[in-house]
């Protein structure tokens, strides 16, 4: 009998290694893991490039994006000086989340971020991770991932906290580091990589029931 398609949803602090461990469990799991290839979809789907979606991603539209954006709206003669198109944060998010479901109806995957714990929150075959880690620990990693300073290291994480706190919390109405949100939530600085990735192929087996390797 045929397996049931599954999914596997991983929320992560900046620094905390979701996209490391993300890879390294779908391997585990034999299942294909997907971070930009949501983006990729969903900038076809809108027809823009990916580099124009990327800085939208879990972080809400800047002011003068809003307000270009309604301009476009009220007036039309703002289309006839070339104002590039930005889709609501409404409209971007329904776009990723019915990719989202659409690529989890058809085949197993591992999706980080982009809200996948709330996404998939009905569907029966899920299991949600969270990732966190201490703040010593996210500014080594994040120094070390994009070659910053621990200044400017602390300042990317404090500015990826909070953009990605309001962001979901004005989609949602949730706070994303509640734990009643997850299946499994695992401190990665305090157990370390190999622990963490052991842990949540067990949680992933045991609550959908997968034969072990």
């Amino acid at each position: 009998m045929d397996m049931k398609p599954y999914s596997v949803t991983i929320s992560h602090q900046l620094g905390s290694g979701g996209a490391y461990l993300g890879e390294k469990l779908a391997g585990r799991l034999g299942i294909p893991f997907l971070d930009r290839d949501i983006l990729k979809e969903v900038a076809r789907q809108l027809d823009l490039a990916e580099a124009e979606l990327e800085n939208r991603e879990e972080r809400l539209s800047s002011f003068w994006q809003n307000f270009t954006r309604v301009a476009i709206l009220t007036d039309p003669a703002w289309d006839l000086v070339g104002q590039p198109y930005f889709p609501s944060d409404s409209d971007f998010f329904q776009v990723e989340c019915s990719t989202i479901q659409r690529i989890a109806k058809k085949s197993s995957a591992v999706f980080l971020g982009r809200c996948g714990y709330y996404v998939l929150r009905a569907d029966p075959q899920h299991a949600s991770l969270l990732l966190t880690a201490s703040q010593p620990a996210r500014i080594k990693r994040v120094q070390e991932l994009y070659n910053l300073s621990e200044e400017k290291a602390l300042d990317l994480i404090e500015t990826n906290d909070q953009e990605r706190a309001n962001y979901i919390r004005t989609l949602t109405k949730q706070n994303w580091l509640d734990a009643r949100h997850y299946d499994l939530c695992v401190n990665t600085s305090a157990v370390g990589w190999d622990v963490a990735l052991d842990l949540a192929e067990k949680c992933v087996r045991t609550k959908l029931q997968l034969p072990a390797n």
